[in-house]
C-alpha cells in the first residue's frame, strides 16, 4: 500500500479501535489478520479475522480491565509505505479496582485497504506489577 492509503486506514482503524466498535474493526482486518503481544504479556498471538477481533474487543483486557474506564489516546503516528506505527497511551481501572496508565507503541502492516498484521509493545514489567502477575 501507498503511504497516503496506510494513513487513511489509520485515521479509521484508531478512532474505530479507541471507541471499541467491533462492527467497523471487523471490516478493516484482513482475513489473516495477526495480532503479536510481547511474551511477556503471556497471551497471543491470535490469527485469524475472528480470533483478532474478539482479542481486541474485550477478550483480553476485559479480562483485565473494567472496559467502561478504558481511554486509549493515540499521540503519534508515524506512516511510511505499507506500515504505520503509533505511540499511545492506554489508561483504566483494573478488575480489581487499581489505576492502569502504560505507553505503547504498536506497529501495523496494511494490505489492500486493511490492517494484517498488529505488533505490540509495551513496558509488560509496569503491567505484571499493577496486575499481580509480578511481584515487586
Amino acid at each position: 500500500m501507498k503511504t497516503e492509503e496506510t494513513r487513511a486506514l489509520m485515521e479509521r482503524y484508531l478512532p474505530a479501535r479507541a471507541a471499541n466498535d467491533a462492527k467497523t474493526l471487523e471490516s478493516l482486518l484482513t482475513d489473516d489478520a495477526e495480532w503479536h503481544l510481547p511474551v511477556s504479556a503471556g497471551a497471543g498471538p491470535f490469527v485469524g479475522r475472528e480470533k483478532v477481533l474478539e482479542a481486541l474487543t474485550g477478550g483480553v483486557s476485559g479480562k483485565l480491565f473494567d472496559l467502561s474506564t478504558m481511554k486509549r489516546d493515540a499521540w503519534k503516528v508515524i506512516v511510511d509505505g505499507d506500515t504505520a506505527a503509533v505511540q499511545q497511551r492506554l489508561s483504566a481501572t483494573t478488575v480489581d479496582g487499581a489505576e492502569y496508565v502504560n505507553e505503547y507503541c504498536w506497529v501495523y502492516t496494511c494490505r489492500d485497504g486493511k490492517v494484517a498484521r498488529m505488533v505490540e509493545y509495551a513496558d509488560t514489567l509496569y503491567a505484571g506489577r499493577v496486575l499481580g502477575w509480578v511481584k515487586s
